[in-house]
């Protein structure tokens, strides 16, 4: 029994092995090393406390997560909706396809000076390139979804009268969850990528413009806290995503 529960315990723990023998081999490399390039993990802890406690976080951490949670949901709100219209119907996507497939070759990073000339350098564009970011990876699983829901569902559906939205709200929307859902996890580190590289560009706030003026100020151990606020909040973010998913979408598994 004793050897069970030892095991049990040996496997939780076995995830944590690598990162703390990571930061163990980096204090150990900081110490030893004489490159200024590489601080010790403990300066860079002693950085995160003075920087990033009470007002780093309102000056910059805040600002950067609500231009995330605003583009996030923007881009995924339109991916949905663009998603279902051209998944449910084949005119939609005659028409749509060439001009979505144009789109979704630019990259977000390469459409950043045209949204800094549209909207300037507030708010509207940071919020409009993380979006755009979101959007793709949303429409694309959208589309898949809807367009793999079952002929006979929606012909039952039609048949007891329902309209074309309703078929796509009652029948083709909750098909498409789960592929919904996977396109909205991809989603998720793209929207913090762009998130921070629309900071560096004019910001005023933020993470990425932290960075910037760490790097300004050759402050390598500075560089490093937002190095790991942004690694610490990818992992944050991913764990909620997938605690509403499994909490909230476990019926989707049963379609």
């Amino acid at each position: 029994m004793m050897e069970n529960r030892l095991a049990r315990v040996g496997w939780r723990l076995l995830p944590w092995l690598l990162p703390v023998t990571v930061l163990v081999l980096w204090e150990y490399g900081g110490r030893t090393s004489d490159s200024i390039y590489l601080p010790p993990l403990s300066d860079v802890l002693v950085a995160l406390r003075e920087d990033w406690v009470w007002e780093g976080a309102q000056d910059d951490l805040l600002p950067s997560l609500q231009r995330f949670a605003l583009g996030y949901v923007l881009g995924a709100v339109l991916g949905i909706a663009f998603g279902l219209a051209i998944g449910s119907s084949r005119r939609v996507a005659e028409y749509t396809t060439p001009t979505m497939e144009f789109l979704r070759a630019l990259p977000a990073v390469a459409v950043l000076p045209i949204a800094v000339l549209l909207f300037g350098l507030g708010n509207g564009m940071r919020i409009s390139i993380i979006a755009f970011g979101v959007l793709f990876p949303v429409l694309v699983n959208t589309i898949a979804g809807a367009r793999s829901v079952r002929q006979e569902r929606v012909d039952v559906a039609r048949m007891y009268g329902l309209s074309r939205l309703q078929v796509i709200r009652r029948v083709v929307l909750p098909s498409a969850i789960p592929m919904i859902s996977a396109g909205l996890r991809v989603g998720l580190p793209i929207a913090l990528i762009m998130m921070v590289v629309s900071e560096l560009v004019g910001g005023q706030n933020g993470i990425g413009f932290y960075l910037t003026q760490a790097q300004s100020m050759f402050d390598i151990a500075g560089m490093f806290t937002a190095l790991l606020i942004l690694g610490i909040l990818g992992n944050v973010i991913n764990a909620a995503y997938s605690w509403v998913e499994n909490r909230r979408l476990h019926w989707a598994s049963h379609l």
